[in-house]
């Protein structure tokens, strides 16, 4: 789906890049908790992509020459009601 593109796309743009996190348009991706919060319900692992052997970046001190990568999509499911997936709002 379109997750998955996206997370390819950006992994094809900046190589040495090792985990992605797709959003929707209602996360504010520089608001941690709501980045976690994205994560925490609307992800499924099977929603996953997990790429093996990947060149890694010469600066990580952690790859040998290459790494695992991995791609999260936290996107609301096109299947869903959107409405279920509305943050909580508090007064």
């Amino acid at each position: 789906g379109d997750g998955m593109n996206a997370i390819m796309a950006a992994f094809t743009g900046h190589p040495s890049m090792k985990h992605v996190i797709i959003l929707d348009e209602d996360i504010d991706i520089f608001d941690d908790q709501q980045v976690e919060w994205a994560v925490a319900t609307r992800f499924q692992a099977d929603r996953m992509l997990r790429i093996e052997g990947a060149a890694g970046s010469s600066l990580d001190p952690s790859a040998e020459g290459t790494t695992w990568k991995m791609g999260l999509d936290a996107t609301i499911p096109l299947d869903k009601d959107r409405k279920l997936f509305e943050k909580a709002t508090f007064e």
